[in-house]
């Protein structure tokens, strides 16, 4: 008894489990989220205000754009001994080349090569403390002492190079391409224009609805980031003097809400199960850094897309299909452009020229910039559910111009390098600025036809539907004409243009008469038919301000026809939102091959009627009379 009374209690003792997703939340809830959620956003409006106001006010250092620029040179990271380039007129009049190297500093030798990167160091080199002491008024500091370098070319001739050190080097180098000293001071923060509409964002994400709990997440690692980046984080850091743990906290939470809302998108799912198992994990961004964090946060990214992934395959035909589109479309977008901005900051680097350096530091901040928002701007657009199915086209014409651009410059570095060498095996100099005129008319006559290949290939990616519309629908009819009913055609016609357009509800006008419909009752459409005025939108096929049928297609089989034998009409999309200019294209485009369709076929049903009516009077007058 005693063994099946324990028993009993075991097999009643509740299991843990959890929940299918995480709820809203509650008033007491939203509450104690706004005590952080307000101190957030008031440090994200005042940080980067703050802290650009500090870099105009503070006399700028922008010789740390450029190591060495304060000597007037540009020095690597790798190798402080090697000049990349000249900076400012004194260098350049003592004729200072690219690929020079530092032998000496004030008579003193120093070591072949002297690394200050992570990277360098970890190389081995002969630097000791001696020559990092040499070099440290030339890469810092606010000393304004003339200095004097030895230099030895590439063809191992030496000479001394006499300078000043001091900002008038980068800011002579700035004003050979039109670039003023106050704004050189700020080249680094081009990621500035895009704040706006991040702060924006965030208030709209968590004040539309305080409750939803992913939404205000979001909007949490909105103003975190800004917060602590640039140039908020000078404020915080040089102003306010946070101390770097704490500056460092704000950083890794807003990576975390990131993180977090994306994983929980867009309802807060906790499945696929592994979804718990990455939550769990988060945390360990705390305590991390240099790769080892670029690292796992990248592997918490992948997790992220996994999920989406995961869930859009579960998810059927409707607005959640679509949020997790846009929430890819996001994330596409952030890899892209962070990708970019990674590698034009490396590539700054190794450049030969300021112009190239200066132009890499705009577009680098402009990628990194563009990054962050474009991630925002595909899950601001899913979480409001605006224009949900414009995310197929949008994926699409990114896709067009990423693959485009890419094409055209590996055409174009191609091209130029392999001339280069050809030269250089051939004749020895590759100073001819023929192979660059050359690649660029190359790569000038494959864009036209690289750019069609491409755009093809979005469109059967990405717009499969319109594209099934636009080349599967004509055909379709041609035969349906020969066999099938008028009706029976109308009725497979609009099935097909749902599906290509995903709309509503559709209806066919013949003849001033509704002759066919979907999504939409006969005698509604009626009523509606009552109030149109084929004669107010011969141009425009669009007419935004009638809800129930804004696209309006003539019938007719082309467009210079003045006459038409009925309507196509298209309601709106699942979300409100009126067909895109494709989608109006398409239609239109098909608009000739089912009007020819439909006057084939009434034309043959009228045949048919006619013949039947004859078999039957002839069958009438040969049948015997019942006299007989």
């Amino acid at each position: 008894m005693a063994t099946d009374s324990a028993s009993g209690v075991e097999a009643a003792r509740p299991r843990l489990t959890f929940p299918d997703r995480l709820p809203d939340l509650k008033r007491g809830s939203v509450l104690i989220f706004q005590l952080i959620w307000i101190p957030a956003l008031l440090l994200a409006v005042v940080g980067p205000i703050a802290g650009l106001w500090f870099r105009f006010a503070d006399a700028g250092e922008n010789s740390a754009l450029i190591v060495g620029s304060r000597a007037g040179l540009a020095l690597s990271e790798d190798d402080l001994t090697r000049v990349r380039f000249p900076v400012g007129d004194a260098a350049k009049a003592a004729e200072v080349r690219p690929g020079d190297d530092i032998i000496a500093i004030e008579g003193l030798d120093v070591a072949r090569v002297v690394p200050i990167s992570k990277a360098g160091r970890a190389r081995p080199h002969d630097a000791t403390e001696t020559d990092y002491a040499l070099f440290s008024p030339i890469i810092e500091g606010e000393d304004e002492a003339d200095l004097t370098i030895r230099l030895r070319s590439s063809d191992g001739t030496e000479r001394d190079f006499r300078t000043k050190l001091g900002e008038q080097h980068i800011d002579q180098a700035a004003g050979r391409f039109g670039l003023p000293p106050i704004l050189l001071n700020v080249i680094d923060l081009l990621h500035l224009i895009t704040y706006p509409f991040l702060l924006f964002a965030a208030w709209i994400l968590h004040r539309r609805k305080p409750e939803d709990l992913i939404s205000s997440i979001l909007s949490l690692a909105i103003l975190f980031t800004i917060a602590a980046e640039q140039p908020s984080a000078g404020f915080l850091t040089y102003v306010l003097h946070v101390p770097e743990w704490a500056h460092r906290l704000l950083y890794d939470l807003g990576n975390i809400c990131l993180l977090a809302g994306v994983l929980l998108f867009p309802f807060g799912q906790l499945r696929p199960r592994f979804v718990l198992v990455a939550l769990a994990l988060l945390p360990v961004l705390l305590v991390l850094s240099g790769d080892w964090y670029r690292a796992t946060f990248l592997m918490f990214m992948l997790v992220a897309v996994a999920t989406l992934f995961a869930r859009i395959r579960q998810t059927p035909e409707g607005d959640a299909r679509q949020q997790i589109k846009w929430a890819l479309f996001g994330f596409s977008g952030y890899a892209f452009f962070l990708a970019a901005a990674l590698t034009m900051d490396g590539a700054k680097l190794h450049v030969s020229s300021f112009g190239s350096q200066m132009l890499l530091e705009l577009l680098g901040g402009l990628s990194f910039g563009l990054a962050f928002l474009t991630l925002q701007l595909g899950l601001l657009i899913a979480l409001l559910r605006f224009r949900l199915y414009d995310a197929e086209a949008v994926i699409s014409r990114s896709a067009n111009f990423a693959l485009i651009t890419l094409g055209v410059a590996a055409v174009f570095a191609a091209t130029a390098d392999g001339l280069k060498q050809i030269i250089l095996n051939y004749y020895g100099n590759t100073g001819s600025t023929a192979p660059v005129v050359f690649a660029a008319a190359i790569a000038t006559v494959v864009i036209s036809p690289l750019q069609e290949r491409i755009q093809r290939w979005s469109e059967k990616r990405f717009q499969r539907n319109l594209v099934m519309l636009r080349d599967d629908l004509p055909e379709c009819v041609r035969e349906l004409r020969e066999t099938a009913s008028t009706q029976d055609l109308l009725e497979e016609m609009l099935k097909r243009v749902e599906a290509g357009v995903r709309t509503t509800r559709l209806a066919v006008l013949l003849d001033n008469k509704v002759a066919a419909v979907r999504g939409i009752s006969e005698a509604d459409a009626a009523i509606w038919l009552k109030e149109f005025d084929p004669n107010s939108c011969q141009d425009e096929v669009c007419a935004s301000s009638d809800k129930t049928f804004p696209i309006r297609v003539p019938l007719q089989t082309r467009a210079s026809e003045g006459e038409w034998i009925g309507w196509l009409l298209i309601g709106p999309r699942p979300d409100g939102s009126i067909l895109s200019k494709d989608e109006q294209k398409a239609l239109v485009d098909v608009a000739g091959p089912i009007t020819m369709a439909i006057r084939i076929a009434s034309r043959r049903e009228e045949r048919e009627h006619v013949l039947e009516r004859r078999i039957e009077a002839l069958e009438s007058r040969l049948s015997p009379s019942p006299a007989n």
